[in-house]
């Protein structure tokens, strides 16, 4: 490789150093591909030279914006179309596998640059100088069990577990969990649990309802939304019967019509962030309140 090459690695190598690559999902998959880049054909090297260059510039100017007015996340999603356009232009989402999972990491990644600011204005407002609350990609808390070898074991010492879900993008609280003499469990409480796809089928959906369940059975006062570029589900199915809260499809499209890869649209994304944000400002649980002013409980 030429010193123009060799200098394009470093830097690009330097700038992956700089953040957390635990909340930039799509720069820590950038990372993996740049570790490898030695191995890969000089086709596949040229293309991700060409990706990161465009990236970096992507996420500079993404990180450069602060807030969440309605006008910064328009042009986050500005932004965010122009990278897509870039990738599908190029037709770069061939040159590597799906398994690598490129292209989903995109959103994930968004969804922090989305909510960032506001998970800082309102722990600064609740005072949360020990950071309880983490926002990224983790295991979400779904229940607790108890078990014993037998009856005996289980009447003197009941052992504990947990299961936990992963989940593309949460809000949560880390706990520790302890009964009677077993060793503390840690366990991600969410209250707001994100899934991120670039399409959803049935399959994936059915995956997702079974997920709200399981989350909501831990923390019913849990936000279970999906955010997807694309919907593949027949239009006869009705999600509503199930336990998630939205199911967010960007470009407003189905998987195969001819408008699929029509921009994001950014009312959409507005209205996702204030779902979040109207969920993390108002009561979710004050029955007093609801029979005083309402006469509705639930």
């Amino acid at each position: 490789m030429n010193q123009e090459k060799n200098m394009e690695i470093k830097t690009a190598k330097e700038f992956l150093r700089s953040i957390d690559l635990k909340l930039y999902k799509h720069a820590s998959n950038y990372k993996t591909k740049i570790n490898g880049f030695s191995s890969l054909t000089r086709d596949k090297q040229n293309a991700l030279d060409k990706m990161f260059e465009e990236y970096y510039m992507y996420i500079q100017e993404n990180i450069s914006l602060h807030g969440y007015s309605k006008e910064i996340i328009s042009e986050r999603v500005s932004l965010l179309n122009n990278y897509y356009n870039f990738i599908n232009q190029n037709n770069f989402d061939n040159v590597f596998s799906s398994q690598g999972k490129f292209r989903s990491t995109i959103l994930e990644e968004f969804m922090y640059i989305l909510f960032r600011d506001l998970i800082v204005e309102k722990l600064s407002a609740i005072e949360d100088v020990n950071k309880k609350i983490k926002i990224g990609g983790q295991r979400a808390y779904t229940n607790l069990y108890f078990s014993g070898s037998n009856f005996l074991n289980f009447v003197e010492n009941p052992e504990i577990g947990i299961h936990q879900k992963d989940q593309d993008f949460a809000i949560y609280r880390p706990v520790k969990i302890t009964v009677e003499n077993n060793l503390p469990l840690n366990a991600n409480l969410p209250v707001v649990a994100i899934e991120n796809k670039t399409y959803i089928d049935k399959t994936m959906l059915d995956g997702s309802i079974s997920t709200a369940e399981k989350i909501k059975a831990g923390n019913p006062y849990c936000l279970f939304l999906i955010v997807c570029e694309n919907y593949d589900v027949s239009l006869t199915i009705d999600p509503k019967y199930s336990k998630i809260d939205q199911i967010y499809v960007l470009r407003k499209a189905k998987r195969n019509a001819p408008n699929y890869n029509q921009p994001i649209f950014p009312e959409i994304v507005v209205d996702l962030f204030d779902e979040v944000n109207n969920h993390l400002s108002r009561d979710w649980s004050n029955v007093e309140n609801k029979l005083l002013t309402s006469g509705k409980i639930i």
